[in-house]
C-alpha cells in the first residue's frame, strides 16, 4: 500500500475513534502521521463527512503540494492557524473532539473565542493511540534510524583520542557531527554524555568535565530518519573496570534481559517494568532505579506505551519500545543499557544491534 492510501486509512481510524465526531489535530507529528506534511505550523480539520483539510501558511504553500495528496484538502491562512481554522470550520455543528495533551490553554482559549458555537470535547491519546502501531514503512524508517545511530556510535568509540581525556561535551559534540553526518534528520534530542559520579545523573547535560582513567562513561543517543526516532544507551569505561562496575553493569543487564523477555503480544506493559525491577529487587538495588523501564518510539522519541508501573497500556504486534533499566549510585556512577524492541504477532524481535558488554575504552 502506498503511503497516502495509508493515511487514507488512518484518517478514517481517527473519525473512528473520535466516534464520528469531527477532529482537530495540532501535532505537529499527528498532522505529519495523517497527512505527510512536515512543516513547522499547521492544524488538520477532520469533519465527520467529506475531506479533511490542512490549515498552514503562505510559506508551506508549495512544500504542501510536494507532501500532501489529493485526499486531503488545503487552506493557506493569512492570520495564524486559529482564524485558518475559524476560516475552514465556520460554527461547524455537533462536538469537535481535540487531544488535550496537543493544546496549550491559551490556543484553547483564543479558540473558543474566535468559534463561541462549536462544541470542544478533550480526549486523551486520540491519535497517539493509533501512532502506537506501526506499519511496515514506519518500521523501515525505525530500523534506519537505528542503523544510523549505531554506525555513528561506533565511529565515534574508535575515532576519539580517549587517552587525551576528551571532556563530555566534546564526546556530545563527535557524537551529534556523526549522527548528523551518517544521515540523520534533526536529532530527536540531544545526546546525554555523563562520565564517572555524573553518569549517576540519568539526563545528565553534557559538561567539561573529562573522561578519566577509571570513569564509567553514559552515553545516550538517537537519530531520526523520514520522522521516526531510533533511542539507544551503553556504558563503556575508560580502562580496566573496577569489580563494583563490572557488579552494577552485570546487574543492569540481567534486569534488561527479564525485561527484553516478558516483551510479547498480549503482556501487560506494568508486567516488562516489573520483571526489570525484581530483577534488580534481588541484588537490592531496585532503589536506585528511579525510572521507568521504557517507553514507545515514533515520530516522537517518547510516545505510548509506557512501560511503567502505573501503565496501563497491553502491548500490541507493532508497538516498538525501548527497554531501558539502569542503575544509578549517587557520587559514584551509573549505568544504563537501552534497546530498541518490536513487538510481533508471534514474540518480539530487538533492534538494536550494538554489543551490550561494558565497553572497555
Amino acid at each position: 500500500m502506498s503511503a497516502r492510501g495509508a493515511r487514507r486509512l488512518r484518517l478514517a481510524a481517527a473519525r473512528r475513534a473520535a466516534e464520528h465526531r469531527s477532529v482537530l489535530v495540532t501535532a505537529r507529528t499527528s498532522v505529519r502521521y495523517l497527512s505527510g506534511f512536515t512543516g513547522s505550523a499547521g492544524a488538520l480539520w477532520i469533519p465527520v463527512a467529506g475531506s479533511p483539510t490542512l490549515v498552514t501558511d503562505s510559506r508551506y504553500e508549495e512544500q504542501v503540494r510536494l507532501e500532501v495528496g489529493d485526499h486531503i484538502l488545503t487552506h493557506i491562512g493569512r492570520e495564524g492557524w486559529i482564524r485558518g481554522v475559524a476560516d475552514v470550520t465556520g460554527d461547524a455543528p455537533g462536538p469537535t473532539v481535540f487531544e488535550a495533551e496537543d493544546l496549550t490553554v491559551a490556543d484553547y482559549d483564543a479558540l473558543r473565542e474566535t468559534l463561541p458555537g462549536m462544541v470542544f470535547v478533550s480526549r486523551r491519546d486520540l491519535i497517539r493511540a493509533l501512532r502506537q502501531v506501526k506499519d511496515r514503512q514506519e518500521l523501515d524508517a525505525i530500523e534506519r534510524a537505528v542503523a544510523v545511530a549505531e554506525s555513528a556510535f561506533d565511529r565515534v568509540l574508535a575515532g576519539i583520542d580517549w587517552a587525551g581525556a576528551p571532556s563530555e561535551r566534546q564526546v556530545a559534540t563527535a557524537l551529534e557531527t556523526e549522527l548528523r553526518r551518517g544521515g540523520s534528520e534533526p536529532l530527536p534530542f540531544d545526546p546525554i554524555v555523563a562520565a564517572g559520579e555524573r553518569s549517576a545523573l540519568p539526563h545528565a547535560t553534557p559538561s567539561d568535565r573529562r573522561v578519566e582513567p577509571g570513569d564509567l562513561l553514559l552515553i545516550d543517543f538517537g537519530a531520526r530518519v523520514d520522522g521516526y526516532c531510533s533511542d539507544i544507551t551503553r556504558t563503556c569505561v575508560r580502562g580496566t573496570p573496577e569489580p563494583w562496575q563490572t557488579n552494577i553493569h552485570a546487574r543492569v543487564l540481567g534486569a534488561r534481559q527479564r525485561a527484553r523477555e516478558a516483551i510479547r503480544p498480549g503482556a501487560a506493559a506494568r508486567a516488562v517494568d516489573a520483571a526489570a525491577r525484581d530483577s534488580l529487587t534481588r541484588h537490592d538495588l531496585d532503589t536506585f532505579f528511579g525510572h521507568s523501564t521504557g517507553h514507545g518510539i515514533g515520530l516522537d522519541v517518547h510516545e505510548g506505551p509506557s512501560l511503567s508501573s502505573r501503565s496501563e497500556d497491553i502491548l500490541l504486534a507493532g508497538n516498538v519500545v525501548t527497554v531501558e533499566p539502569g542503575v544509578y549510585l549517587p557520587g559514584r556512577g551509573g549505568v544504563r543499557i537501552e534497546d530498541d524492541v518490536l513487538v510481533e504477532e508471534d514474540g518480539s524481535r530487538t533492534l538494536t544491534h550494538l554489543p551490550r558488554a561494558l565497553v572497555e575504552l
